[in-house]
């Protein structure tokens, strides 16, 4: 058996993320000899609710503080198409690490070495730090992780097994994105696994791990419940989280595989939850929403299209771009492999193609008769901060646009620039 806690935070986040540990491990046995705590939230992106609540976060370097932690990191390699600098200025989590002395640590700007998966042959780039602190020497420093209880379109949840997308670099996980996610996720736990899991459960997250910020979307896609979830066994914490999601583990095929593994107790009747989760009795759609622009012309190649990557992704940036931010339309998408030679003939106007599979059957034949102005691409199977140029093009948003402050968005990214990141950004202009 192994204990999960589910604690209301009622008033006091603080005191809710006293009680979670206190439930679960020991007072101070998660500090090692190093006196180093490393936090890894979920901030992928700045947008509303698609990253951990930064009163959770505040609270864990506290909590870490008042156990004399000798110092508190705050580490996150945000989704293509951003920078984590950037990410930490919009999230409110730079100025929660000056507060509380947390030490921001942006891992697009740090070196990376080559790391195998038990389950592919080609070696991917994890940063340094990940690989030499938890990996090698992961009895001497802590890495909790924090994400956000969340459904999501490609992996039906994204919680403390799938935080750990944040380590290969952007520029592999443009590969990532297809139908073997749910492998590599498993394979990436297997490399590095926190030494605890709390999942902040301030709203449940769902339609996709992106919810609109407009009405009446976002309201579509947030359920209050002001609860967070605990323990040290990160898949048993993933297992009582997607419960309280509506999904058993088996409906969750990345979870699946971590059990299958052996890699935790991915079974609830030999976890211990220390809290009631009867009362969560709704099952939150992992399906981005049903709904989308009219004047969009849509065609799905016929043999293959992965839904983890070329489809789901691109769909949710033309959502996000249409209806927060008022994007226009009337153009065609291509995606996946197999596609009618009628159905590409007949187009006509402007044209992106999604992905590496629909780029070699079309782009060519397109190109030399729409003209190669008028087609926009988007390679390998999730190149995300391609999909956010062509699209933002196509529809007419700046991109700089979609930040809440250009000023500061072009600060953050002259010093992630200069400090040496790695990110893959959309063109600015």
């Amino acid at each position: 058996m192994t204990d999960v806690a589910v604690v209301d935070i009622e008033n006091d986040v603080l005191s809710a993320v006293r009680e979670v540990f206190r439930l679960t491990v020991p007072e101070g046995s998660l500090i090692k000899s190093s006196g180093e705590v490393y936090l890894k939230p979920n901030a992928i992106d700045f947008k509303p609710y698609a990253y951990t609540d930064p009163s959770v976060l505040e609270a864990v370097i506290n909590y870490f503080y008042e156990l004399d932690a000798s110092k508190v990191f705050v580490m996150e390699n945000s989704t293509q198409g951003n920078m984590t600098r950037i990410v930490f200025e919009f999230t409110g989590y730079r100025e929660v690490c000056k507060r509380t002395g947390g030490k921001p640590i942006y891992l697009d700007e740090r070196p990376t070495e080559s790391v195998k998966l038990p389950h592919f042959d080609e070696p991917i780039e994890f940063p340094r730090l990940i690989v030499q602190k938890f990996m090698n020497e992961q009895d001497a420093y802590t890495y909790v992780s924090l994400p956000k209880l969340k459904t999501h379109s490609m992996s039906t949840v994204t919680l403390g097994v799938k935080n750990q997308m944040a380590f290969p670099s952007q520029k592999d996980r443009g590969y990532h994105h297809n139908y073997n996610l749910h492998r590599r996720l498993a394979d990436f736990f297997a490399l590095v696994r926190p030494d605890y899991t709390l999942v902040d459960g301030t709203n449940a997250v769902f339609n996709g791990h992106y919810p609109l910020s407009t009405e009446p979307f976002q309201s579509k896609s947030l359920d209050r419940l002001d609860i967070l979830i605990g323990g040290a066994d990160t898949l048993a914490t993933d297992t009582v989280g997607a419960k309280i999601l509506g999904y058993d583990i088996n409906e969750v095929k990345h979870l699946a595989l971590a059990r299958d593994d052996g890699n935790g107790i991915g079974d609830l009747s030999k976890i211990n939850v220390k809290g009631d989760i009867s009362r969560f009795q709704k099952k939150y759609p992992c399906d981005i929403l049903d709904t989308l622009p009219e004047d969009v012309r849509i065609i799905r190649g016929n043999e293959m299209l992965c839904s983890e990557g070329c489809e789901l992704n691109v769909l949710m940036v033309l959502q996000t771009l249409y209806y927060d931010y008022g994007g226009k339309v009337g153009f065609t998408i291509l995606m996946g492999k197999g596609f009618d030679r009628e159905d590409v003939n007949s187009i006509t106007g402007r044209a992106f193609i999604a992905g590496d599979c629909a780029i070699e059957e079309t782009r060519n034949a397109l190109e030399a008769r729409l003209g190669r102005r008028n087609v926009f691409t988007s390679p390998t199977c999730n190149r995300l901060a391609a999909t956010l140029s062509a699209l933002c093009k196509l529809m007419g948003v700046g991109v700089l646009d979609i930040t809440p402050s250009k000023t500061t968005a072009i600060k953050a990214l002259i010093q992630a620039k200069l400090h040496g990141s790695k990110a893959l950004i959309p063109d600015l202009f």
